[in-house]
């Protein structure tokens, strides 16, 4: 690699930085981002993680200088990476290029010292390829003597010492991959805000399940599924994506590995977990120490060391495949030989979580019931994914699986059936000592559901009843034992009283002999405390409660703990805490969704997120749950709420001091929200006066800034209110004034409806290049999109508008047509109507949910934006919308035909038919409506249509549909 002179040839499009893409994670990036991050950051992972996708939204993020070099193996000299390094250096400072070849690190240092007056930030990616050469010394001796103006971010598939040994003295920050691994909400606003698809709670789930969160794998599925119909993301899911992860890990990762390591790679997959002595046990071999330390400095395996050994372990992605690899080279029998010897080593170290998944794996079954016999009591207590594995003959029937079982319907928050299961699980522990425990867990999982009446002294009673009456508990002395100290704590975060529950969880948390499951509780409620409160320790307790709880392995407190990380950033991760709700819902986590829907309620009150009737329906969903002190939260936020739309002192004094009577019968800050509501100048000094003493004085002065904006300001500073229409045809009114959209180009009229389309989320500005300006030269592109949103801008906005209040805003990385209280939006009416249906129904409100779906069902009477056909930013958006309705149609007709109303059913069925005639549950119920109503010649004709549409696809027609056809087929299903 040798120019002119002897100097290296240096390739600019090493220096080139790549331009970001994907979804940018405020999780990651604000930590790593800004004048409080550390001078170093390392970005450890394997293949496939999203190291460069990272990296490159925080050089974009920066509003410093950024000079980027993406190193190769080609770098490994000396020469060629001070070259390379000179060229990207001059995107910092332009005096670096007019300087003299750097020959030595500390030429490049003593230059980066002269010329760095001001923060600039330097990327290195791909680190590990120039592992063991001179260029990796090079890029040693520059984190050692790091210029103070120069922020070095590094990307690499194996850490350096000297990131590790800053981390752990506090002058780096580390991630790996997990911290990259996508979450579930990240899933679904990647594929909604950057891919333009909407995927389900379910969908999302599974998708998260499947790939890990694996980065690769989730733009692997995106690809298979694209432009193609919502049933393909079905079938994919159904066998796992498995092809597209092989050809993209062969191609990426195991082809660049030497033979013997891949081979090893292969045989000891059949390992959970991998020692060197372990893995020469398995393979009768004495060289696995060195191949692991290979594979760990590739990147392809995580190690944890501890006193006796190094503990190698391999991402699911990467082991799946490699067990692929060994069916498809050694054969089934070979692969089975494997695992059988690899559960006989687990067994033998008492891992039976592994033993129990390899015997599985062995289709050994024998093996699998034996190790239950052994293990069973172990095992149920991690009540985990090997359930799973085991065959129906022995998952219906053991008794420690069912015990199993229950316990993670607990730990999954679907208290309701866990409940039967535990009923289950009682009859069929045949042990003493586990029927007591059972019947044990029994009544604890009953004392959550029905709380028992009178005076309680169980723990979790105890906790329960801090959501019914927290005054009770603190009136009582503080106990001594952990967990009546933890349900103590509980009662003063429940009352409102945060300096004093985040001391006492923090004080619980730090208890020697704490059980893991209640430490987890702990933190979490001084998690929820400290960010109430706003102190500077929040974050750091977040993350410290969302580690505890994957831990743990409690998906409910895992998505707790997300949704309060969330709901700390109510601007832009309302749809993510709204996709959190979704996912409680469809699990049956009542709980967890109520509690996520309270997080979103509080962070969004001092910005008024949520109507006073939303906040009312929020507290009749806890009160349902038997949570009254809870549901008097909402109850005196929806107050709040009144009182800055003007209508709180219609409410009469009466009323007025009902609701501050309740309040501070659970509080001080509840009845501080009351008293701010109530606006009397009396009740704001006594409101001050509590949020002071229980440590919210930040958030009560948030939300009192809000209800000071006197009606005059509101109306002449507020956004116009818009009423977005898209059902049947797109219109836009302002101030119930159709605005004229005939000045805009059309395709700044497309981009209006794109944006109004998805509003209030924003649309990445990525995507609104690709759908409006493909093939456009990027900065031209670029220059059309902002003149396109001035437009918009100029059409919609006040004159006195600001960024900041404007119609269209920018958010993150793309921009989103804001819709604030007062505006609405037909198809978000549409979906929070079939939301309230879909929650009411979980809950048991049959009739409440019956008459939110046909609320949501009868606003779709037409197409949404049939005028833009087909267009890509359209039909996936429409297809979901369609396709939710005609769901509620299905339950609504269902729901209708058990009360006894056919005419109903008949209706709302023939509605969804009009919607998507391609239906077959439709037509059936269509046809059983007719025929129950006493309509033959109409259920008939329902029958003849169906054989209509079954012949245009194809589809056989049943003989029931055959015989009621009177005469020839029509021509249409002849042809």
């Amino acid at each position: 690699m040798s120019g002119a002179e002897g100097h290296p040839t240096v390739l600019r499009s090493r220096t080139r930085r790549p331009a970001p893409r994907g979804l940018p994670r405020d999780r990651l990036l604000d930590p790593v981002v800004g004048p409080g991050a550390q001078p170093l950051v390392s970005v450890v992972a394997a293949a496939g993680c999203g190291k460069t996708t990272f990296l490159s939204h925080v050089a974009a993020r920066e509003t410093c200088p950024v000079a980027w070099l993406t190193l190769d193996g080609a770098l490994g000299s000396t020469a060629a990476v001070l070259a390379h390094l000179q060229v990207a250096c001059a995107d910092l400072a332009p005096a670096v290029a007019d300087l003299d070849p750097w020959a030595t690190t500390e030429d490049a240092l003593a230059a980066l010292e002269t010329v760095l007056a001001a923060p600039a930030l330097l990327v290195l990616d791909e680190l590990q390829s120039i592992d063991g050469s001179a260029a990796a010394d090079v890029v040693e001796g520059l984190l050692l003597h790091q210029p103070v103006h120069l922020r070095v971010a590094l990307g690499s598939r194996t850490a350096t010492s000297t990131a590790l040994t800053r981390h752990l003295a506090g002058t780096a920050t580390v991630l790996g991959a997990e911290d990259l691994r996508f979450r579930t909400w990240e899933v679904e606003e990647l594929f909604r805000t950057c891919h333009g698809t909407r995927l389900r709670a379910d969908e999302v789930a599974d998708l998260a399940h499947r790939t890990g969160g694996w980065a690769a794998g989730l733009e692997l599925f995106h690809l298979a599924t694209h432009g193609r119909p919502p049933s393909s993301r079905a079938r994919l899911l159904g066998v796992g994506g498995g092809q597209l992860s092989s050809d993209y890990l062969a191609r990426h990762v195991l082809d660049q590995v030497p033979a013997p390591l891949r081979d090893f790679l292969v045989r000891t997959a059949v390992l959970s977990t991998l020692t060197a002595a372990r893995c020469d046990e398995l393979l009768g071999s004495s060289d696995a120490a060195a191949l692991l330390e290979q594979a760990h400095r590739l990147g392809l395996l995580s190690a944890v060391a501890d006193a006796e050994t190094t503990v190698y372990g391999c991402h699911e992605v990467m082991r799946a495949h490699l067990l692929d690899v060994l069916v498809g080279r050694d054969g089934g029998a070979r692969a089975r030989e494997l695992h059988q010897r690899g559960a006989q080593l687990a067994l033998r170290e008492g891992d039976f979580d592994a033993a129990l998944r390899s015997s599985c794996r062995a289709h050994d079954w024998d093996a699998a019931q034996r190790v239950l016999a052994i293990g069973g009591g172990e095992l149920a207590e991690r009540p985990g994914s090997w359930i799973d594995e085991l065959p129906p003959s022995i998952r219906d029937t053991d008794p420690w699986v069912a015990l199993a079982l229950a316990r993670r319907l607990v730990v999954d928050g679907a208290l309701d059936q866990a409940l039967e299961a535990y009923r289950l699980a009682g009859t069929r522990v045949e042990t003493l000592t586990g029927r007591t425990l059972a019947a044990h867990e029994l009544r604890m999982v009953q004392s959550w559901l029905n709380p028992p009446l009178g005076a309680v002294s169980d723990w979790v009673a105890l906790t329960r009843d801090a959501f019914v009456s927290p005054r009770r508990q603190l009136a009582e002395a503080r106990p001594a034992d952990a967990p009546r100290r933890l349900a103590h704590a509980v009662a003063q975060l429940t009352s409102g009283d945060l300096a004093a529950a985040a001391r006492e969880f923090s004080a619980v948390s730090e208890l020697p002999t704490l059980p893991t499951a209640l430490e987890a509780v702990a933190l979490l409620g001084e998690a929820a405390s400290l960010s109430l409160s706003f102190r500077p320790e929040a974050a750091e307790s977040r993350e410290r409660a969302a580690v505890a709880a994957k831990m743990l392995g409690a998906p409910a407190l895992e998505r707790i703990a997300d949704g309060l990380d969330l709901a700390c950033r109510p601007e832009t991760a309302r749809e993510a805490l709204r996709h959190l709700r979704d996912r409680c819902a469809a699990i049956g986590d009542r709980w967890g969704a109520a509690l996520l829907g309270l997080f979103g309620a509080v962070a969004g009150l001092p910005a008024g997120m949520l109507t006073a009737d939303e906040h009312r329906d929020l507290a009749a969903e806890l009160t349902g749950l038997g949570a009254p002190a809870l549901a008097t939260w909402c109850t005196t936020m929806a107050a709040v709420e009144d009182a800055r739309a003007g209508r709180w002192n219609s409410a009469g004094p009466a009323a007025t001091a009902d609701v501050e009577r309740v309040a501070a019968g659970v509080g001080p800050l509840p009845h501080t929200l009351a008293l701010l509501a109530a606006g009397t100048g009396q009740g704001r000094v006594r409101a001050a006066r509590l949020a002071r003493t229980s440590g919210a004085t930040t958030w009560t002065s948030l939300v009192l800034r809000g209800l000071r904006q006197t009606p005059v300001s509101v109306a002449t500073e507020a956004p116009p209110a818009l009423d977005v229409r898209c059902i049947g045809g797109f219109t836009v009114l302002r101030d119930g004034a159709p605005v004229a959209l005939d000045a805009l180009r059309p395709q700044h009229q497309s981009l209006l409806r794109a944006l109004a389309l998805h509003a209030p989320l924003p649309v990445h500005r990525e995507r609104l290049l690709e759908w409006f300006w493909e093939g456009r030269d990027p900065e031209r592109a670029q220059h059309s999109l902002q003149v396109a949103i001035s437009a918009l801008r100029g059409l919609l906005d006040r004159p006195t508008a600001t960024p900041a209040t404007s119609v269209v805003r920018r958010t993150g990385g793309g921009y989103a047509l804001h819709l604030g209280a007062a505006d609405r939006h037909d198809v978000r009416r549409v979906e929070r109507h079939l939301a309230a249906g879909r929650s009411a129904l979980e809950r048991g409100d049959v009739e409440g949910g019956r008459r939110s779906l046909a609320a949501g069902v009868g606003e779709l009477t037409a197409d949404v934006l049939p005028d833009d056909g087909p267009a890509e930013w359209v039909t996936g958006e429409r297809d979901e919308v369609r396709g939710s309705v005609v769901r509620a149609c299905q339950t609504l007709a269902d729901l209708c035909t058990a009360a006894g109303d056919g005419p109903a059913a008949i209706h709302v069925t023939r509605h969804a038919l009009a919607l998507d005639r391609y239906q077959d549950g439709l037509w059936r119920r269509l046809i059983d409506a007719l025929t129950s109503d006493g309509q033959p010649a109409a259920a008939a004709a329902a029958r003849r249509e169906y054989a209509q549409v079954l012949a245009e696809l194809g589809v056989p027609v049943p003989l029931p549909v055959t015989r009621v056809l009177a005469g020839p087929l029509p021509a249409r299903v002849r042809a």
